[in-house]
């Protein structure tokens, strides 16, 4: 038995400068909606806070020559507020899969100047250990923002299927204006490559929509430029779930694992206690005048190109 081998069963919990901090999770499952809540779970355990390996990121990428991980066979980019979360929970509904949503290690590397794919690579082997005997495949969720990324996640994962979810942005800036979004606090981004003029900082709903608008318009060249695409729009959920979806990440569903994702569809996917309420109607009736001004100025062609090429995909 290798020094390496000590670690099965374990993960990382965060990336702390050089180094790295491992949880034990076992043969457990990512099953909430967002990963930090399956990771601060794990670390509030008696015996993760006893005992609390750590590697560097250099062993962290060596181990991963020696455990490479199971197969990223799908990436989920999206806009927020769109749909991506419920996508993300209904892969849960497959036993053989490994759902990473939105997990903050990624995060932490993609925000990281270095640029470094393997350091990437070796996280994303880490956390898809298989740790179950069925397990076979994974999942990654981005946050919304890793869409300035997508070319180094495509490269770093080629010829994985991937996905763009999205919706009319009348309704994303109506719900940004309900409850704001952490990416949308001015300066998050800029570790990410992207500073919005200083003047939108005190405008949220402009700054919003400026932040959206570049977002919107990386799908629009990604979709084009990279091959394995398939774009998504919110009306066509929970449907396509077990149609479209499932047919481009080649899921092969039972008829069970069909009925589990139904089931999974009829609930809020941040708030699985609750049922799911369809809210289109409602977030188009509360936007005002200033705000369909907004969007027509700013996203509305860039969502009306993603539809064209949608519907001639």
């Amino acid at each position: 038995m290798t020094h390496n081998d000590l670690l099965n069963g374990w993960i990382p919990l965060y990336l702390r400068d050089d180094e790295v901090h491992w949880g034990y999770m076992g043969d457990e499952r990512f099953t909430e909606p967002f990963c930090h809540s399956s990771l601060q779970r794990l670390a509030n355990k008696p015996f993760n806070q006893l005992f609390r390996p750590r590697t560097t990121r250099a062993a962290l990428i060596e181990r991963a020559l020696s455990h490479p991980g199971l197969p990223v066979t799908g990436l989920i980019f999206h806009v927020s507020r769109c749909g991506s979360t419920l996508t993300a929970q209904a892969l849960t509904a497959l036993s053989n899969s490994v759902v990473l949503s939105e997990p903050p290690q990624l995060d932490q590397v993609l925000s990281d100047a270095s640029n470094d794919h393997a350091l990437l690579s070796a996280l994303i082997a880490a956390l898809g250990q298989p740790r179950r005997t069925n397990d076979e495949r994974v999942f990654i969720k981005t946050d919304c923002w890793h869409l300035l990324h997508i070319e180094t996640l495509l490269r770093v994962f080629p010829g994985v299927p991937w996905l763009f979810l999205y919706r009319n942005p009348i309704e994303i800036l109506v719900s940004q204006v309900r409850m704001p979004a952490l990416y949308l606090i001015p300066g998050f981004l800029h570790k990410h490559g992207l500073t919005p003029p200083e003047q939108l900082f005190s405008q949220p709903l402009a700054h919003a929509a400026w932040v959206l608008a570049h977002l919107f318009n990386q799908a629009v060249h990604a979709v084009q430029q990279y091959p394995n695409g398939l774009l998504v729009n919110y009306t066509e959920l929970p449907d396509a779930l077990t149609g479209r979806i499932a047919e481009h990440l080649q899921l092969d569903l039972t008829a069970s694992e069909i009925n589990a994702i139904q089931q999974l569809a009829t609930r809020d996917a941040k708030n699985p206690h609750m049922l799911f309420t369809a809210d289109s109607d409602n977030k188009q009736a509360q936007a005002d005048k200033s705000l369909h001004e907004l969007a027509e100025q700013e996203l509305m062609q860039l969502y009306q190109a993603l539809e064209r090429l949608r519907l001639s995909g």
